[in-house]
């Protein structure tokens, strides 16, 4: 019991947290770091340590795979040169970066511990950020490629963090033998999330169960993780692969009923470890900003420098890779310089650095002071970007509104999508001699996307009413699958976005399984009409589609 007091009460304190920063405008990811500071400050409440290993294995994972069948694969391919040079090029120039000012100022310290440091609080955490800028209306690009930072940045950050510390198990650094173990993490984090995507994605489509499908789902990014370290390759970037196939592979592979199940069980998962990464933040904080060293000013001297540099290298090195792509005249530049400071200044870091710093070996040269780095570059970046994000967001006064531009794509996607199904309408009405007044309901379906509308003309005796139920429940899916076919026609095009496409899903998905239901109520009011009747051919008022023929 003991261990799980702290659970309930960590989960509890998320959700009311959670709840208040929706009233009050708030980023949740802040308030929940500003509240665990609070509560680790209350006598008595016990001093929080959290294995990094749970961390980097049990919360981490499913976070990403969460957000990586969220992304859209479309979307992340458009924008794939500006999100590499941030998840990629930016954690390397802010690692060497951060490892030659501690180089510089600390004395004695070896090159491959100033370089875990640099690893350690290069990559930021894009939560907080992608919150901010959704709430606040960012361009739907800025906020791609925020996502897709966010997706990769840790993977690249961990690599360098294992090569730096064999550096420093070996005691010095051999560059050509880094650059093969980075290049086969990367390589081998991808292969082996491409193949654990490949095979749950089969193995989900022949899967005959709700509750199967959504154990495999669960489990998956632990598969993807474990598999890509028995490999000696990323298993954060396993995680991202697999997610982003299974993401991609949903409108396939998975019914209606399936995918609201996820929807609502992934949604959970989200809710509950975001929260929980930000408070754990805020609940160790008091140990570390205790430490007898934490006050000497050398300490904050170099605890500083590093801060400055994480926050300044950001917008420096953005601007100048936008600056050299316009130059050069390379698609997918900004020529507009408001998104660019947006994306600078969204620089926060969270728990990857925290639990990632925690890793370092016991015999770590300057460990305490690394520790200390890490611990004031998460507070700085969280504190002063974090805070201040929303108004530097309002501030730049970007044109456009997002939820109009998402507005329009919906209506053009359902345009698109109703012209298909009046299309396939017309072709049944022509190749089965259709008669007149059942086409105008047929049509009438078509303007109303009302199907009961088609219930109201009596059928022939000859068919039973369970029969034409089912055919008018069937006639209904085909139709709704071929609106199906457009919505993922229209996002792999790239015409739409992931967001759109996945809204409009979810309204298909729940309007079949609104079928699926009406259907099961309806038959059982016939089966249960029958046993009542001495006529079992009797047919309940409104009668369903024939099949043959079309619906009536």
């Amino acid at each position: 019991m003991p261990a799980v007091e702290p659970l309930i009460f960590l989960v509890i304190g998320v959700v009311a947290v959670n709840g208040i920063a929706g009233r009050i405008g708030v980023p949740a990811p802040i308030l929940l770091l500003v509240a665990g500071v609070g509560v680790s400050f209350i006598p008595g409440v016990p001093e929080v340590q959290v294995e990094p290993e749970v961390v980097l294995t049990v919360l981490i994972p499913p976070l990403l795979f969460a957000a990586a069948t969220e992304a859209s694969v479309v979307a992340l391919r458009g924008l794939l040169r500006s999100i590499t040079q941030l998840a990629v090029g930016m954690v390397l120039v802010t690692a060497f970066a951060v490892a030659a000012v501690a180089y510089l100022l600390i004395p004695g310290i070896p090159f491959a511990a100033a370089l875990a440091l640099g690893a350690i609080v290069a990559p930021p955490d894009a939560v907080a950020a992608i919150a901010v800028a959704r709430r606040a209306g960012l361009p739907r690009r800025v906020v791609t490629v925020l996502e897709g930072e966010s997706l990769f940045n840790d993977a690249t950050s961990l690599v360098l963090l294992r090569v730096a510390l064999v550096g420093l198990a070996v005691g010095t650094m051999s560059w050509g033998e880094a650059v093969l173990e980075f290049a086969w993490a990367t390589a081998g984090g991808i292969l082996v999330g491409g193949v654990v995507g490949v095979v749950l994605s089969w193995a989900r489509r022949h899967t005959g169960s709700t509750l199967a499908t959504t154990a495999l789902s669960l489990v998956a990014p632990f598969v993807a993780d474990q598999l890509g370290e028995a490999a000696q390759a990323s298993g954060i970037l396993a995680v991202v692969v697999a997610g982003l196939v299974l993401g991609y592979r949903a409108p396939y592979d998975l019914k209606p009923q399936v995918r609201l199940t996820l929807t609502a069980t992934w949604s959970t998962v989200q809710y509950v470890l975001e929260g929980t990464v930000f408070a754990l933040i805020g609940l160790q904080l008091w140990a570390i900003v205790t430490a007898p060293d934490i006050g000497r000013r050398p300490v904050v001297l170099i605890s500083g420098a590093i801060l400055l540099t994480v926050i300044l290298i950001r917008p420096v090195w953005i601007f100048l890779l936008n600056w050299a792509g316009r130059l050069l005249r390379r698609p997918g530049s900004f020529d507009d310089w408001r998104p660019l400071a947006a994306v600078s200044w969204a620089g926060m870091r969270g728990v990857v650095s925290l639990a990632a710093a925690q890793t370092l070996p016991l015999d770590t040269p300057y460990r305490s002071l690394l520790l200390t780095c890490t611990i004031a570059v998460i507070l700085g970046t969280l504190v002063v970007q974090g805070l201040t994000l929303p108004t530097v967001i309002k501030w730049l006064h970007f044109p456009g509104d997002p939820a109009a531009e998402i507005d329009a794509e919906r209506m053009a996607a359902r345009d698109e999508a109703n012209r298909a199904i009046a299309a396939a309408v017309e072709r049944e009405i022509a190749e089965n001699d259709v008669p007149a007044d059942r086409a105008r309901r047929m049509r009438l379906w078509v303007e109303t996307r009302d199907w009961r509308t088609l219930a109201e003309d009596p059928r022939s005796a000859s068919d039973t009413g369970r029969s034409r139920l089912h055919r008018l429940a069937d006639w209904n899916r085909d139709m709704m699958n071929i609106e199906r076919d457009v919505f993922v026609g229209l996002r792999n095009s790239g015409r739409i976005s992931e967001e759109v496409m996945r809204e409009i899903e979810y309204g298909l998905d729940l309007e079949e399984a609104l079928l699926d239901q009406r259907l099961d109520v309806a038959t059982g009011h016939l089966d249960q009409l029958r046993s009542t009747r001495d006529d079992p051919a009797d047919d309940p008022p409104g009668s369903p589609p024939d099949r043959a023929t079309g619906p009536a």
